[in-house]
């Protein structure tokens, strides 16, 4: 309807029955019936703001009621309007009438009845002009008019008629002037009134003021014409304006009307999406509820089977434990009774030269013939005695210094074992590295098995010889006495001492033979070890070199595979730039020029026609349905057909889309179908008639298009075979072709996220899994390190690294072991064979490692805070703890955890060394010194300082040192034994004497303190 024909209904006269008198006494009484509150708020506001509102709300109501009326003049006029298009489509149908002459006769209709309005309204404002011209008229009357005391005065306005003495006395010029030309000009013939020449001049007088006031009419009139002529050009411009203000109206109506078919197709396509989706949602909250069944049950499970493993795993722990003890009691146990055993037969061997020599003395002394002959040898014996007694002083001045030479003897020889000792522990050392690296150096098992048994052989010497000396003495001392109580006793005991004496003489010369022998041996053995130590560092140094050309070698590949990988997974690098890909769009010549990146790919579905079988078509009966098409495809919105007419209708309407070519695409179109509806429309309504299943797993199979018909099912139940579609579906790059990113992007994903699956095994394959990333993070150190320290330091942070992965993975089960270290040999073989499979060298399998005792070894593990103010201070976010020894070094733990609470630890599991050589650490190594000579020093300990780390948001604050540990290095040196994962008072920084928490650390600094000490202390 247009709008200038509601216009009108603005006019409308409107009756207010609501506000009369009688209605605002109603409000009142109404309003006296409120509660007490209300009455209250009215009693404060002012009789004026009351009346004031009263009008605004009256002002306001009478606007409601004028803009109701017209809403309800424009109902009207679409009912009767909507009723006369009914009737005449009803008149039209059964004549054969196309849609085509039922829109050019409504829009005739509408042009006529606009025209109708236009006219009614210049009819309304001609006779608003006419009423001007009436007033205007009436206005220059009354200015014209003056009364006159005489009935013979002529009238002086023109009523129109036309007067003979007039026309005849009047110029020619004056004739063709305008309708109140008669008013300008006096006849020269009009008859003096009867009362005389008193008062012509009188009138001649009024006779020029009336020609003024004429010229002043005159011009008034022109003036009137002047904006008539403007009022009228007014009046074609306003209805020029009309007419566009219809045309805009007329496409405002019909847009509206537009989106009102808009709005219910989206109604429909909402309601339906609504049913799919709630559809949807009760079969997954069905699988939810059983996948958490599941979920339960088999965490339940689980759960139980941890704990009987791990009530297993105890067990073994406590058994193994057990037997270790037994071993290690059986071992000591055998060695002692070895020991005893010898002890034993030395005694028993001991006991029966005793008895031999007692026999013979006996023997000797009581055989009665001889008793002459020994008194006669007493003489001589006598004077043998005294000889022997000045031999025996001179003897024991030799055996004085033969004493002195042993023991200087002993004193070298036990710093040549604890020299062996220290070999061997080197020895043992460097087996066990390489044996962990590369499983060799086995020629050095025979010369260690020899080493160990001249070992032995030289501890048993040394025992004997300590237990015949020990004889040796309490011989001498029986000697000493028993020359004083009975010489002939004496004289035999001196006799058999000074044979004893002799044996021992011998005894300890072939003991220091022997000796000598050994350390010379040692002395060559450690000239030939110092010699394959130098030809191994050297060795070990080109292999560095090496191994660091392959590694930077390796790096570089890495880092291009992974920037390829990320390319190919993420699409960095677009193929080239495409247009944007709408649903929507048409599929002519469009198709062909769509440039698509990686994994992208477009799928079209065409719908061709309907053809409706007899019955479907006896159901509509002598009229052709209007028909369209509807179906949801994948994650799209719904689509839509064109509206067609006729009993096999030819839609031609291609839908795109645009898909990532994945495995959820794939199975999506194997496994579902879509389902296609047929709906009759009926002007802005429809219904629902058909449907039926369109499927597409063909595609997978077969490339280009791919034609295929679906049989419609009707949706009332009295039609089952409602016709058929016929359709074409057909993937834009073909299958064989689009398969091939989603290969290699799987393929990729599957290298990028194979560590995030190794997390989430369970523990015993995490252990194993530690090892590798310790082994790779380790090397990335060292390849970045590398350029800035000489290759000595490097040696030993390698060997101190190999070291403590040693100790940290020393829990795990052999299994596991030799899972990840065939899984990292079997890599690190086919990374060299890659790079370099020609590089050799003769000694590829040792590796030097670097002395414990020039390092001190620090690691902080955990850190847990009591109730304190730190806990209460919310200030306080981030820990971190930093070492520091003296003034010399300062490290600290690399990342900031968040604050423990409620009895938790913060764990950081941090390791660091300080190296206190004498090359290149000259200064530390002076301070550990002056801890050890200087008791008194007040500073000997190292400091761990626990700090507040500020917030991300408050990176311009500064660092707060919230608590203070330590750790005595003098009591480490004291006690000799490290500190190993001991829990530490941490003392607050404001309260010396408060525990504010425990810091749990391990120092290893008592083979520092001893090297450093050496030569300096007494041992």
């Amino acid at each position: 309807m247009p709008v200038s024909a509601d216009e009108t209904a603005g006019n409308l006269a409107v009756r207010d029955t609501d506000l009369t008198p009688a209605g605002i006494e109603g409000l009142q009484e109404s309003s006296s019936t409120q509660n007490v509150k209300a009455r209250q708020v009215i009693s404060r506001i002012s009789r004026e703001e009351l009346e004031d509102r009263f009008l605004h709300l009256r002002d306001d109501h009478i606007l409601l009621k004028q803009y109701a009326n017209k809403q309800e003049e424009k109902i009207k006029r679409m009912t009767t309007k909507l009723i006369r298009l009914v009737n005449d489509k009803r008149k039209c149908d059964p004549a054969g009438c196309g849609s085509k002459q039922l829109g050019q006769t409504l829009e005739l209709e509408e042009t006529i009845e606009h025209l109708r309005e236009r006219v009614r309204e210049l009819e309304k404002q001609n006779e608003s002009l006419h009423n001007k011209l009436i007033s205007t008229k009436q206005q220059l009357q009354i200015q014209g008019h003056k009364p006159c005391p005489y009935n013979s005065v002529q009238s002086r306005v023109n009523t129109g008629l036309k007067k003979e003495t007039e026309a005849a006395g009047m110029p020619e010029h004056t004739k063709k002037g305008m309708r109140f030309q008669s008013l300008e000009v006096r006849s020269s013939d009009l008859v003096f009134p009867r009362y005389g020449w008193g008062l012509l001049k009188d009138s001649r007088a009024e006779i020029r003021n009336l020609e003024t006031v004429i010229e002043s009419q005159r011009k008034q009139i022109e003036e009137l014409d002047h904006a008539r002529e403007i009022l009228g050009n007014q009046l074609r411009r306003k209805e020029k304006e009309i007419e566009e203000s219809t045309l805009r109206l007329k496409e405002q109506g019909t847009a509206s009307q537009r989106l009102n078919i808009q709005d219910n197709v989206e109604m429909i396509k909402v309601r339906k999406q609504l049913a799919e989706k709630s559809n949807a949602l009760s079969a997954m909250e069905g699988k939810f509820l059983q996948l958490q069944e599941n979920l339960k049950t088999n965490h339940d499970a689980l759960l139980a089977k941890d704990d009987e493993l791990n009530v297993q795993l105890k067990e073994e722990r406590l058994k193994s434990f057990h037997l270790q003890k037994e071993l290690q009691s059986i071992t000591i146990s055998n060695r002692r009774t070895e020991e005893l055993q010898e002890r034993i037969n030395d005694l028993e061997k001991e006991n029966e030269l005793l008895k031999e020599n007692y026999d013979k003395l006996h023997n000797s002394v009581f055989s009665l013939p001889h008793e002459q002959q020994w008194k006669s040898k007493e003489q001589q014996l006598k004077l043998q005695i005294a000889k022997l007694e000045t031999a025996i002083k001179t003897d024991l001045a030799d055996k004085n210094e033969i004493l002195d030479k042993i023991k200087v003897e002993r004193d070298q020889k036990e710093k040549l074992m604890q020299d062996n000792k220290d070999l061997r522990l080197r020895y043992l050392e460097q087996k066990e590295q390489l044996d962990d690296l590369k499983n060799q150096m086995k020629f050095l098992t025979k010369e260690s098995d020899v080493g160990v048994a001249e070992l032995n052989e030289t501890v048993f010497l040394i025992k004997d010889q300590k237990q015949q000396k020990n004889v040796d003495l309490l011989f001498l001392e029986k000697v000493e006495d028993d020359i004083h109580k009975d010489l002939r006793h004496s004289m035999q005991e001196l006799q058999l001492t000074h044979a004893e004496t002799v044996q021992e003489l011998e005894k300890t010369r072939n003991l220091l033979l022997v000796q000598h022998k050994i350390s010379k041996d040692y002395q060559t053995e450690v000239e030939t070890m110092t010699r394959k130590m130098e030809s191994l560092q050297k060795d070990y140094e080109l292999k560095l070199e090496q191994y660091t050309h392959l590694l930077d070698i390796r790096a570089a590949r890495i880092r291009k595979l992974e920037a390829q990988l990320r390319g190919i997974v993420y699409d960095t690098k677009p193929l080239k730039s495409r247009p944007e890909v709408l649903p929507s769009d048409p599929v002519g010549g469009f198709v062909e020029t769509v440039l698509l990146e990686r994994g992208e790919n477009v799928f079209e579905i065409h719908i061709s026609k309907v053809i409706f079988s007899s019955e479907a078509i006896h159901t509509f009966g002598d009229w052709e349905p209007a028909t369209f098409c509807t179906y949801a495809f994948y994650d799209f919105e719904l689509q839509i057909t064109p509206v067609v007419h006729g009993n096999a209708p030819s839609y031609d309407f291609t839908s795109q889309f645009l898909v990532q070519s994945d495995d959820i695409f794939f199975r999506y179109i194997q496994e579902n179908s879509i389902t296609l509806e047929v709906h009759r429309a009926y002007g802005i309504d429809y219904e629902t008639i058909a449907s039926c299943q369109l499927k597409f797993h063909e595609i997978l199979e077969n490339d280009g298009k791919i034609y295929n018909t679906a049989n419609l099912v009707g949706k009332t139940g009295h039609i089952q075979n409602y016709g058929t579609v016929e359709y074409w579906i057909r993937l834009q790059v073909p299958m064989d072709q689009a398969i091939i990113p989603y290969k290699q992007r799987s393929k990729a994903l599957g290298y990028i996220t194979h560590s995030f699956r190794e997390h989430e095994q369970p523990s015993k394959v995490c252990l194993g899994l530690y090892l590798i990333e310790r082994i790779t993070s380790w090397r990335r150190e060292h390849v970045v390190q590398e350029a800035k320290q000489p290759v000595g330091d490097k040696m030993k942070e390698m060997a101190e690294e190999i070291q403590q992965e040693k100790e940290e993975l020393s829990h795990l089960s052999e299994k596991q072991l030799a899972d990840q270290t065939l899984i990292t040999s079997r890599d690190e073989t086919e990374f060299m064979e890659e790079l370099e499979p020609e590089v050799k060298t003769d000694s590829d399998d040792c590796i030097i490692s670097s002395p414990e005792i020039e390092k001190i070894r620090i690691k902080i593990t955990s850190l847990g805070l009591t109730e304190s103010r730190i806990t209460a201070d919310e200030t306080i976010q981030q820990l971190f703890v930093e070492c520091r020894l003296n003034r010399f070094i300062a490290e600290e733990t690399p990342l900031s955890l968040p604050k423990p609470t409620g009895g938790q630890r913060i764990h950081y599991n941090y390791s660091t060394v300080i190296n206190v050589d004498k090359e290149d650490n000259h200064a530390e190594r002076e301070y550990l010194k002056s801890i050890l000579l200087k008791p008194d020093l007040p500073a000997d300990s190292l400091k761990f300082t626990v700090v507040s780390d500020p917030p991300e948001d408050e990176q311009d604050l500064e660092c707060e040192d919230i608590g203070f540990a330590y750790v005595s290095l003098k009591e480490i040196f004291q006690k000799q034994r490290d500190i190993i994962e001991q829990d530490i008072d941490v003392f607050d920084s404001q309260d010396a004497s408060t525990v504010i928490g425990k810091l749990t650390v391990t120092v290893e600094a008592l083979n520092a303190l001893r090297s450093a000490g050496k030569g300096h202390l007494p041992i």
